[in-house]
């Protein structure tokens, strides 16, 4: 199955077994430069293979928009073990 990921949802996927529960802002801010990141993200929850929770924001200003945070999803782990 690893086979059939591009090189950015490969990099999300390895950012995320190092980091996990991290905000979609700072996936973007590490890997950034990456072409198709907003893409690979939104590709890998619709395949289950990141779980997308959201939460409250920090700020009263912000409250009414939840942050997202993601994690590799427990039950794909052993399907990802070469990324």
């Amino acid at each position: 199955m690893a086979c059939n990921f591009t090189d950015t949802e490969k990099a999300v996927i390895k950012f995320l077994k190092e980091n996990p529960y991290s905000e979609k802002k700072a996936i973007i801010e590490a890997l950034g430069d990456l072409p198709g990141l907003e893409e690979a993200l939104e590709k890998l929850s619709q395949d289950m293979i990141l779980i997308e929770l959201t939460g409250p924001t920090d700020s009263s200003l912000e409250s009414r928009v939840p942050k997202k945070i993601y994690m590799v999803n427990p039950e794909k782990e052993s399907e990802l073990e070469g990324i």
